[in-house]
């Protein structure tokens, strides 16, 4: 295996789980900040517009109470904006539960927030506490911390696994375009908030919240950085005036939080052309990339295809969309 992220090591625990024995390189170490998958929190959720990231978003969560519950907190999604009634109608499509709120709903579940519009509710999202993963997922896993493999073809093993984040793209020839994405944390919300998104309209910006015990409540816009990113740099900088940005929109969309930042980071995203993960096997690797800013919530179930992949088991019909040859058919 290589790659000590977030899905290289649910992949290593399934396979281990199959019956193989694993060994874990990675370039840094478990955790790293270079890398996308450390943080204090990520949102997970079922809601999508998609129906086959609903059923595989059911899998993973039922994935991660498998591993270790205690990484979940069940606080729960407020979703609204632009094309939120094709999440009502997929989770509608996949026999999932939610519920239309009014604003004032909305705002008992979250005083501090101000809700304009009706707001879907995901009672069976929340967060997930990445670092906790992180190390739960290590845990009594042969890592080889600080081991560059620059290219997984030469190694010698009966299965080869790659998950390397943003550094898959020159491994394989693959179309994929590294990122820096940052988040910003306020106080003054108790922690168990729910999550938040919203996904703007005219003159509105994607934005998305969700608690992060210990530091505050963290705020981010998507696609907020969309120059391309060289992620063998080894700094991730902040950007001031993207700061000012989400403190302006938490003065106003979230206006029971203190706007003074307690703390901003930043951390790579992996885009893939279409949004759609990478999961396939290339020149027998089997490869998995192009996180694309939503894969932390898949992992364990990301990790269990990558080990029927490695056993010879059939993936689910959802993990379709996932194949490399369609990203050289869209660019031919």
């Amino acid at each position: 295996m290589v790659g000590a992220g977030v899905v290289g090591l649910s992949a290593a625990r399934a396979l281990r789980e199959d019956g193989f024995e694993v060994t874990v390189y990675e370039k840094d170490r478990v955790g790293s900040r270079l890398g996308s998958s450390p943080g204090r929190s990520r949102i997970y959720r079922r809601s999508y517009r998609h129906t086959d990231y609903v059923r595989l978003a059911r899998r993973a969560i039922e994935e991660w109470k498998r591993l270790d519950p205690g990484v979940l907190r069940n606080t729960g999604l407020l979703e609204y904006g632009s094309g939120v009634e094709l999440h009502a109608a997929a989770l509608d499509a996949c026999g999932e539960p939610y519920r239309w709120l009014e604003p004032a709903e909305a705002s008992a579940l979250f005083p501090e927030a101000r809700f304009d519009e009706p707001v879907l509710y995901d009672e069976e999202a929340g967060a997930v506490m990445a670092d906790e993963a992180l190390r739960a997922l290590a845990r009594g896993l042969d890592v080889r911390e600080g081991h560059l493999v620059a290219d997984p073809r030469e190694l010698e093993a009966d299965v080869i696994c790659a998950c390397p984040g943003s550094w898959l793209g020159p491994m394989f020839g693959l179309p994929l375009s590294p990122r820096i994405e940052q988040v910003v944390y306020f106080a003054g919300a108790p922690e168990t908030r729910p999550s938040l998104i919203d996904h703007g309209g005219p003159g509105r910006r994607l934005h998305y919240g969700l608690i992060a015990p210990g530091i505050g409540y963290k705020v981010g816009e998507d696609a907020a950085q969309p120059d391309l990113w060289d992620p063998d740099r080894e700094d991730r900088p902040i950007h001031p005036g993207l700061v000012e940005r989400l403190v302006e929109d938490v003065r106003v969309k979230l206006p029971g939080l203190d706007p003074r930042p307690v703390h901003a980071e930043a951390c790579l995203y992996t885009m893939s052309p279409d949004g759609d993960f990478i999961l396939d096997r290339i020149d027998n690797v089997i490869v998995f990339g192009g996180d694309s800013g939503h894969a932390f919530k898949f992992a364990p179930l990301l990790g269990r295809l990558i080990a029927d992949l490695a056993s010879g088991r059939p993936l689910p019909p959802e993990a379709d969309r996932f194949r490399a040859d369609r990203l050289s058919a869209a660019s031919a």
